[in-house]
């Protein structure tokens, strides 16, 4: 009997539906292309709720879908198999394990548990940021049509937005100031231009 078939008969439960992508969502790491494999394992070889032509299809239909890949082949998947329920269930069983880990990690990681060692680690990251969008400036700069002061504005410009973030302004707001500015004072010659 096809996937189809059992669909339309009614054999595929929902709790069915929804223990699969929970286990799916709980163990599976990487998105939808590194879980391939265990997604096969699963909805093919186990349950046997689709064929391989069909995971493939639907994980090629995911990928032109704006969306999570991961997400929209859930939905696709809970879809085929139990129209809008199969798929509401299925996006919720997968994302239910991440979103309860995340919840625990907020709660285990909030300022009142970890205090002064929170602010340090936030702190090294922030600086961290501002460390790769400092050398993708640069990198951006060398291969960049820009020459003399214009090159000179551009990394004076960057130095700034660094040396502010690490000064203690928001890194967000010390990125949108250096856009802007950047976006007003960096220009790359026109094609036309001599």
């Amino acid at each position: 009997m096809a996937a189809s078939d059992r669909s339309e008969a009614g054999l595929i439960g929902l709790s069915d539906l929804a223990t699969v992508f929970l286990r799916i969502g709980a163990t599976a790491f990487g998105g939808m292309w590194a879980a391939t494999r265990k997604l096969e394992a699963e909805l093919v070889h186990g349950k046997a709720w689709l064929t391989m032509d069909e995971q493939q299809a639907l994980m090629v239909a995911a990928t032109v879908i704006p969306a999570p890949k991961f997400l929209a082949f859930a939905g696709l998947v809970g879809f085929r198999l139990r129209a809008w329920p199969g798929s509401l269930v299925a996006l919720l069983a997968l994302v239910t394990p991440a979103a309860l880990f995340v919840l625990l990690g907020a709660m285990l990681l909030s300022p009142d548990t970890l205090g002064e060692p929170l602010v340090q680690v936030r702190r090294a990251v922030g600086i961290a940021v501002v460390g790769l969008l400092f050398g993708n400036t640069w990198h951006q700069l060398r291969n960049a049509r820009l020459k003399g002061r214009q090159r000179a504005a551009g990394v004076a410009l960057a130095c700034a937005v660094a040396a502010a973030a690490m000064a203690g302004v928001p890194l967000l707001l010390a990125a949108i100031a250096g856009f802007a500015i950047g976006a007003m004072v960096l220009r790359a010659p026109s094609q036309g231009a001599a």
